[in-house]
């Protein structure tokens, strides 16, 4: 254990950078990696904020219906109750609160308006949907958020011990089926919060003597909310204004770095990051706290073992491959084509407000997604100790079948299901670099998660009970394939499109 020195702005920030920058080029791209992704999702909260910003702009993930969202602010604003709001507050306060609401919503108002002459004739019953199961789903994508928090945070930890740490590690506070505590816990702490914060100055205070709760429970998932917010509030007794004043210290030097495109998610805001978590190891070395919650010796003697294990599933881990039967096989086929199929028809209602089978069968299944997730399981499942070349592989391998795929559907059918001559470092329109990198990551949920849930889920329900269910899938597929054959493939808006003969005529002949 670090000897205690007391709350000191140097050395804490010297700690950070040590942590950040001396750890070596991989260990570093690799943390600044995660904690993109992470702030990308929105689960470690407003870190590197602009560059993110850029990167939704340029991915088009932001992009909402700018008429839903009107229609939205006119119907709320138009509201006796807020009229009779002082019209500074109203315009200034209230109206951009509503429109920011309703663009965070886009995605159910483009489902509701499936049926404009609906919602044209229930304006106040599609508000009041509106209202509640947007703030329903968000407060359970906050509540998830906030879990897996506590997994970014384990990470930056280890990093103040380890130089080569797993990425692996994100999941560990969650091993041994703790992922619900650890999830309830961390609501408990939100709400707290949030209650507080309606005082403002209360808020404020207990945003700083519940400063560590994450903290804590990324060293130890097994504490109680008490227990937790107890420490946390024994950590930082009289140090609270310091901890205010090094925060304001870091929003001071992001701002500054943050004039140069993408040095805050380079430099500024990993430091800040870092920079909070020596302040962690800093007050949990104070030798007037109970200890018996610190269980990781290793961040107190850098030789020990950890304690908390690697998340796996049972039977299977991250460094060898796992063996399958046919039937394995043939379901992970199914649940793979099932769920791109469900991901293409949100898409398209999202983004097209239109309700179409997206499939080229009838049924509600794609088979690239299916036959591309089966034989990465299959074929390199092999390399899950060298997660590199796994990536790399998953990435050519899935570029094969989707081009291969493409091509065929245009030769044998003159059509496209797919374009991506819009986007960055395409090939033919048929392939991306965006496309095969979701494809990996898939790739890697497949190989390590997926896969073996399935194969443990089939042999949970017996031998015999996973043959009639395959039976029964292949013997509905090979039907719709029949289908297809006789009465063409799925066809029509939002789903393929015919090339025009006469243009490639043109253009070949020209």
């Amino acid at each position: 254990m670090d000897k205690f020195e007391g709350f000191k702005f140097k050395k804490i920030w010297k700690g950070a950078f040590n942590d950040l920058f001396k750890r070596g080029l991989k260990a570093y791209v690799i943390l600044i990696g995660i904690l993109f992704v992470f702030s990308f999702l929105g689960i470690s909260g407003q870190y590197a904020f602009l560059d993110v910003d850029r990167v939704d702009d340029a991915a088009g993930t932001m992009q909402t219906d700018d008429y839903a969202v009107q229609f939205v602010t006119d119907y709320a604003m138009s509201n006796k109750l807020i009229q009779l709001i002082p019209e500074l507050i109203r315009e200034g306060v209230v109206m951009p609160f509503i429109t920011a609401n309703a663009s965070y919503a886009g995605w159910l108002l483009s489902v509701l308006l499936l049926n404009e002459e609906y919602v044209a004739r229930n304006r106040g019953e599609v508000f009041v949907i509106l209202v509640i199961l947007s703030y329903a789903v968000m407060q359970f994508i906050y509540f998830i958020k906030r879990g897996f928090l506590v997994g970014q945070i384990r990470y930056q930890m280890e990093c103040h011990v380890r130089k080569d740490v797993k990425i692996r590690r994100i999941m560990s506070p969650f091993s041994d089926y703790k992922f619900w505590h650890v999830f309830r816990v961390m609501a408990v702490h939100n709400l707290v919060l949030f209650l507080w914060g309606l005082t403002i100055i209360g808020g404020i205070i207990k945003s700083y003597q519940y400063y560590f709760v994450p903290y804590i429970l990324a060293e130890n998932p097994d504490v109680s909310w008490t227990q937790v917010k107890n420490l946390s509030k024994a950590m930082t007794k009289g140090y609270k204004f310091k901890m205010f004043i090094m925060d304001m210290a870091d929003v001071f030097i992001v701002l500054i770095i943050g004039l140069f495109p993408f040095a805050t998610t380079w430099v500024s805001k990993p430091f800040t990051i870092m920079t909070e978590t020596q302040m962690y190891f800093t007050l949990r070395s104070r030798p007037d706290i109970d200890r018996s919650l610190f269980i990781e010796t290793a961040f107190d003697d850098p030789e020990a073992e950890f304690k908390l294990n690697d998340f796996a599933i049972s039977g299977s881990n991250f460094n060898q491959a796992d063996k399958y039967k046919i039937t394995d096989f043939i379901a992970m086929f199914f649940l793979f084509s099932f769920v791109g199929w469900v991901w293409e028809v949100v898409l398209h209602i999202v983004k097209d407000h239109a309700l179409h089978n997206r499939g080229f069968l009838y049924g509600p299944w794609l088979p690239i997604y299916g036959l591309g997730g089966a034989l990465i399981i299959v074929i390199l499942s092999r390399f899950k100790a060298n997660k590199p070349k796994l990536f790399v592989y998953t990435m050519v391998l899935c570029g094969i079948l989707e081009y291969l795929t493409s091509f065929l559907i245009e030769f044998f059918y003159d059509s496209h299901y797919w374009d991506y001559h819009e986007m960055f470092l395409n090939l033919n329109g048929r392939v991306c670099l965006a496309g095969l990198v979701a494809f990996a990551i898939g790739g890697f949920a497949g190989v390590y998660l997926l896969g073996p849930m399935i194969r443990a889920l089939l042999l949970k329900i017996g031998k015999k009970a996973s043959y009639i269910v395959c039976a029964v899938l292949v013997a509905v597929f090979l039907v719709d394939v029949v289908c297809c054959i006789v009465f063409g493939p799925n066809s029509g808006e939002g789903v393929g499109q015919k090339y025009d003969m006469t243009v490639s005529v043109l253009n070949l002949i020209g």
